[in-house]
């Protein structure tokens, strides 16, 4: 019930850019307190702590003031979604001021800094705009043998249309995230529901599991999560929802590690998907080495990934699109692959978010860029 009151909470706050005002995340309290010039102020009542430390973009040692308050102030901060822990004796914890998100591979607290109105409409909850449905839905994987939870978005009208079938958006978090982080993280629901409501966009429907998958008995890792999707997750989705059952009204994206994810399960299985896209994140080819990522080398390249390269022509027949985005502050890493794919005659397109880091705004704008070229 937490999180579901916490949707309905976030969906209503107005995302502005104001004079020194609490953030948008509070439980109800002053603080934290995002100010005038986009630092953070956070401020704890605990009167038998030692020393507090605040990590929010650095570490920020806290003051008290003698009655147990203790306080911290940040340096001006970017806009966008930023995690935050309180630091005591060397437990990482969250503030008991605001409301959690499962990020940092643990349950942590959050500020937004907001971006002006004009800039953050698409991802704005308007009343004038139909909304869809996120439900949270249960299912056995055999793959896993194990019950998972996936959360899937289904656009405004999917009820009242009983006969109209949509497209599927398979849709990743990255590490140390899980299933709720584009809902809750990311506004996905909220920037669909705007571009469709614009006709920016096709209504479609989006499928958000949980990244972590490993085979019975293995240690929590991601090893299960290509077979777990093919085997358990897409002839599930395809018969519960209306779904267009082909690969031409199926994509898949990802951010970050996610993105991986996307790669090896879009490139890797070319009878299932059409659209794939990688949300600050690059093709993992052999060894994860960012020095020398495998896909500078067209050999190893088309190795991989079920040999989807070793024809180049008939993936630019059979793939609608190769998407890859980067935020500004992130380097030019991704950059550098869409120029290398382009170099190989790998038809991809390339957005680069400005001004922002490995971090929800430049996903939330990733998604938003994405989206608009969905199934048309």
């Amino acid at each position: 019930m937490k999180r579901i009151s916490l949707l309905l909470i976030l969906l209503a706050i107005p995302v502005l850019t104001r004079a020194q005002h609490p953030s948008d995340y509070n439980a109800g309290g002053k603080f934290p307190q995002i100010n005038a010039d986009n630092s953070v102020t956070v401020q704890v009542r605990a009167p038998q702590a030692k020393a507090i430390t605040l990590d929010l973009g650095k570490r920020y040692p806290m003051k008290n003031d003698g009655n147990g308050i203790w306080t911290a102030t940040t340096e001006p901060m970017v806009p966008g979604f930023h995690y935050y822990s309180l630091n005591v004796g060397g437990l990482a914890t969250a503030d008991p001021a605001t409301y959690t998100f499962y990020g940092m591979s643990r349950y942590a607290s959050a500020v937004e800094v907001n971006e002006k109105p004009e800039d953050a409409d698409f991802y704005t909850p308007k009343k004038d705009v139909p909304q869809g449905a996120v439900r949270s839905v249960r299912f056995w994987s055999d793959v896993c043998q194990e019950y998972r939870r996936m959360y899937v978005y289904t656009p405004a009208g999917y009820e009242q249309n009983p006969s109209k079938r949509y497209p599927v958006l398979y849709l990743q978090h990255g590490g140390g995230e899980d299933e709720t982080g584009w809902i809750y993280q990311g506004f996905a629901d909220v920037i669909l529901d705007n571009l469709i409501a614009k006709g920016e966009a096709v209504p479609m429907i989006i499928v958000m599991n949980s990244g972590v998958a490993n085979m019975p008995g293995a240690e929590p890792g991601y090893d299960a999560f290509p077979k777990m999707m093919v085997e358990d997750v897409i002839p599930f989705v395809d018969s519960r929802y209306r779904t267009l059952a082909d690969r031409d009204n199926r994509a898949i994206a990802g951010l970050s590690w996610g993105a991986k994810q996307a790669y090896d399960t879009g490139l890797g299985n070319r009878n299932l998907f059409s659209w794939v896209a990688g949300f600050s994140g690059i093709m993992v080819v052999g060894e994860f080495n960012t020095r020398n990522p495998g896909y500078r080398d067209l050999k190893q390249l088309q190795e991989a990934f079920s040999g989807v390269f070793m024809n180049i022509d008939g993936f630019n027949r059979d793939y609608h699109l190769l998407f890859c985005t980067t935020g500004e502050a992130e380097g030019n890493l991704i950059e550098e692959m869409h120029n290398t794919l382009l170099s190989y005659g790998i038809q991809n397109e390339y957005y680069c978010s400005p001004d922002t880091a490995h971090e929800w705004l430049s996903w939330r704008r990733s998604l938003y860029q994405f989206a608009k070229k969905l199934f048309k």
